[in-house]
Parts: C-alpha cells; structure tokens; sequence
C-alpha cells in the first residue's frame, strides 16, 4: 500500500471516529436502558478507539520506557504548566471581566460528584482523556498535517464541543476558555514529542490531582 493511500485510510477513519463521537450522544437519547445503556455504549467506544489505536498506544509506551527519565520530565513539566495557565488565566479573566463562577462543565462535575465521586474519578481520569486525546488530538493530527494549523484547529475544536452543548453566553465562553490553552498544551506537546500517550498520561495526572484537590 501506497504512502498516499495509507494517509487517506487513517483520513477516513479519523473522520468517521470525529462523526461518531459527536453522534453518540443523541444515540444514546433514544435508546431504551437509561443509564445502563449509556454505560455500555460508552465504555464500547472507548474500547473501540483503544483497539483502532493500539498500534500507536503500544509503540507510544515502548518508546516511553526507552526514554523514561525524559518522558517523566515531559509529563511533569506538561502537568505543572496546565496547573499555572490555568491559576493565570482563570485569575486574569476573574479580574478583567468579573467572571468568578464556574464552567458550566465545572458545574456538571462538581454535581456528579456529589451523586458518584467514584463514576466521577473514572470518567475525569480514564475515559475523557483518553476518548477526547483521540477524537481531538490523534485523529485530527491524522488529517491536519501542519504543525500550527494542527495545534489550533485541535484547541478551537476542542472548546467550541465544550461549550456547545452547554451554553453560547460570554461568562460561559469566557469560563471555559481554559479548555483552549489546555488543549495548546497537549496537542504542543503531541506534536513535540511525536508520542499521543504522554499527551494522554499528562491529562490524567492533571484531572487527578484536580479531583484530588476540589472534590476531596
């Protein structure tokens, strides 16, 4: 198979996968089952992106074990700059515009939390990484080859899905401009690194230590 066709196949897949996942929440609206059926919808699309990735997740990990001091230290620094653009951002945007509340993401999480901590943990530090790293990271790096055009159609796209289905408001959009600048940071470094696990690892760790932090 030819260089040209492969690209075009990962093409097509990575858009099929983009369409899917924008899809699956009203698939789930009309099916019978309730939550139970969201569950399993859910954890078999996640299951599915593992398995049409697991190409690149397995070659990912091996080169992080080849070089574990520098991908520690990548993680670390990925992590430690998400916690300070964040504090900055959030403060200045605070201050500028005197939006002091919450996301309403934000709002949604803190309120699962209160109703499963534990769903909430798994969902924050397992399958939103993971299915988000995919879906707007890893598949549209298979179709937008160019590294800047890349780093901010991933980041614009990733914030426009988070505050579409909740609300076009300015403190709304102004409130989850954080999304944004998280997602600069990990498509950067995706994009630096040529590895999509870190990008995912460093997600983790940083909706961990957040969980960690707001809700316990």
């Amino acid at each position: 198979m030819t260089k040209k066709k492969v690209n075009n196949k990962e093409s097509i897949k990575a858009i099929s996968i983009i369409l899917l996942y924008f899809f699956l929440p009203y698939l789930v609206k009309i099916l019978p089952g309730g939550n139970v059926s969201s569950i399993i919808i859910y954890v078999a699309f996640m299951l599915l992106l593992i398995y049409l990735y697991k190409d690149t997740i397995k070659n990912d990990f091996v080169n992080i074990k080849k070089e574990k001091k520098k991908s520690v230290k990548t993680i670390a620094l990925g992590v430690f700059t998400i916690f300070l653009v964040t504090i900055i951002l959030n403060a200045l945007i605070g201050a500028i515009f005197k939006i002091n509340g919450s996301s309403e993401n934000d709002y949604s999480l803190m309120k699962m939390f209160e109703e499963s901590p534990l769903v909430l943990i798994i969902l924050t530090c397992v399958y939103y990484p993971i299915v988000e790293g995919i879906v707007f990271r890893k598949a549209v790096r298979d179709v937008i080859d160019k590294k800047w055009i890349f780093i901010i159609f991933s980041s614009l796209f990733y914030f426009f899905f988070n505050i579409v289905y909740t609300s076009m408001a300015f403190d709304t959009i102004m409130s989850s401009v954080c999304y944004f600048t998280t997602m600069m940071i990990l498509s950067y470094t995706y994009w630096k690194t040529n590895n999509f696990s870190i990008s995912v690892i460093i997600l983790m760790l940083y909706n961990l230590v957040v969980s960690l932090i707001t809700f316990i």
